[in-house]
């Protein structure tokens, strides 16, 4: 695992190993980062089900202004955190060592909000949905968040209530799946 592009480009993250985990390949992340180039200047991130944090980190790298990381493992947590200190973002770098729905709920309480969520839970256990459907009404998602949800093609993450899927990619066993508030149609609309 490293960092594949911006200030840190090429420096190895430390990662987990043996405990069934499933980080996001160097090409997957990539191709988001690809994707989302220009939209991560300056931003507020949050990496749900952090891991070791490449997502967030990644983000860092090519410029935005913070990340907040939420993840529960021990072992996650002290790679992710070696992470930081390595790339020297301690500044920019929050840590919540929490369930993903507490660190919500946390996140709420101190009233923030984020330009870019990435989530990338573990497969088969329906944590995508569940989280997605949290978010739909969280105040830490405005008009301009996007949501970037990594899921098992067998996931079905498509009907979220006030979420719209402005784009879906498909890398191997991996979909990536780019998410919005719906927008709210106005009396105004069949007016031209």
């Amino acid at each position: 695992m490293r960092i594949i592009s911006g200030q840190w480009k090429g420096k190895r993250l430390f990662s987990v190993k043996g405990l069934n985990l499933r980080p996001t390949s160097d090409r997957v992340k990539e191709a988001i980062f690809d994707i989302l180039q220009d939209h991560i200047a300056g931003q507020q991130v949050l990496d749900l089900f952090a891991g070791t944090g490449a997502l967030g980190i990644e983000a860092l790298s090519r410029g935005a202004k913070r990340a907040v990381f939420v993840e529960e493992s021990a072992h996650s947590l002290t790679a992710l955190r070696k992470n930081i200190e390595e790339c020297k973002i301690k500044d920019q770098a929050q840590v919540l060592a929490r369930e993903v729905m507490a660190g919500i709920k946390i996140l709420e309480a101190k009233g923030e909000s984020f330009q870019l969520i990435f989530l990338d839970p573990p497969y088969g256990k329906g944590l995508a949905h569940k989280t997605l459907k949290i978010l739909a009404k969280s105040s830490i998602v405005s008009s301009d968040t996007l949501i970037i949800a990594e899921h098992a093609p067998t996931n079905d993450i498509f009907s979220i209530p006030h979420l719209q899927r402005v784009d879906t990619r498909k890398y191997g066993g991996t979909l990536v799946s780019f998410f919005q508030l719906q927008k709210e149609p106005t009396e105004f609309n069949s007016i031209v």
